[in-house]
């Protein structure tokens, strides 16, 4: 799947004049000496920082919480040179906390120059391109490294259009989707009708978080999520917005270019939304997401993928399961 230029295909397609993100290809930044992404490897002995060798010293870094510890770190990979000159380098190390009393695997993200003189851990920005360029390359790695695209992902830090639930104390379910391919709209609108019978008939469903992506080749699809992002903060109709489009796909009213060229009010739903699914898009594509829809269950840093249900019963077992 293909996520770039996704601002500027918009605003060709639709002729608006809303002020969008202009994004950059990705790919810029993962390119080696031969013009593909790097190869990753472990670092031989000496080219390891001391610091990333060190289990107080790692945990200095990471913060300060009395209640986590790491231990048996070690340096999986290094990628050479990855911006600034900076060398990148991939610390696996076995998490320690009230969340993880047994020991849960982790990945950490380091930065340092060619001296390793400094030793560098949080944000980059390319003021330039306007992109914080340490977190795409963390993601591009999670998804190299993840045994498979869904595992990669991480929902919890993309923006959702959320459907709330009933009375339960289950934590939300995430369905990752793209309204651009007729199947991804079906699945949506029978997830929003599972949902919706489920609530009338006291079932009481867990919440359902809908993250929206696109590959771009759909702009008209790719207008009415963004719309649908943009509307929902502006008004909270976003879902209602997300169903509309799925029932009458390019028919649907406010997205006819009469109404998109003179509405200022769509406009800036538009230019909020954009940045929303270009940020979920972007982490798609950095995860090698290629089959959708996805599920998740769980909230903050506790989701796991879930199989999609393939029958009724067993969606109305995973919406009202506790």
């Amino acid at each position: 799947m293909r996520f770039n230029k996704l601002a500027s295909l918009l605003v060709a397609s639709l002729s608006l004049s809303v002020a969008v993100a202009q994004t950059t290809p990705l790919s810029d930044y993962f390119k080696g000496s031969n013009g593909k992404p790097p190869k990753l490897q472990a670092p031989a002995a000496e080219e390891i920082p001391q610091w990333l060798k060190d289990s107080r010293k790692l945990n200095d870094m990471l913060g300060s919480d009395a209640k986590v510890r790491i231990e048996n770190p070690k340096v999986v990979h290094k990628v050479s040179k990855v911006f600034a000159g900076l060398d990148a380098f991939v610390v696996e190390g076995t998490e320690f906390s009230d969340d993880h009393p047994d020991g849960k695997q982790q990945l950490y993200f380091f930065y340092s120059d060619a001296a390793q003189e400094y030793l560098f851990v949080g944000m980059a920005i390319d003021m330039k391109r306007g992109r914080d360029v340490s977190m795409d390359l963390e993601r591009y790695l999670r998804g190299q490294l993840a045994e498979s695209p869904a595992k990669a992902l991480r929902p919890e830090e993309m923006h959702s259009i959320d459907m709330p639930g009933g009375k339960t104390n289950a934590p939300p379910l995430t369905f990752v989707v793209d309204l651009g391919p007729q199947a991804g709209r079906d699945s949506f609108l029978n997830v929003v009708q599972m949902h919706r019978s489920l609530m009338a008939s006291g079932d009481n469903p867990r919440t359902v978080k809908f993250i929206m992506v696109t590959n771009a080749k759909n702009e008209l699809s790719g207008a009415a999520m963004a719309i649908a992002y943009g509307s929902h903060a502006m008004s909270g109709d976003g879902i209602a917005r997300l169903v509309e489009f799925a029932r009458a796909g390019e028919k649907t009213a406010w997205l006819q270019p009469r109404k998109l060229g003179n509405d200022a009010g769509t406009k800036q739903m538009l230019g909020t939304g954009i940045f929303k699914l270009d940020t979920n898009s972007t982490q798609a594509l950095l995860a090698k997401l290629d089959t959708l829809p996805l599920i998740y269950i769980g909230s903050g840093g506790k989701t796991s993928n879930v199989p999609v249900p393939l029958s009724a019963p067993e969606w109305k077992k995973l919406l009202t399961s506790k």
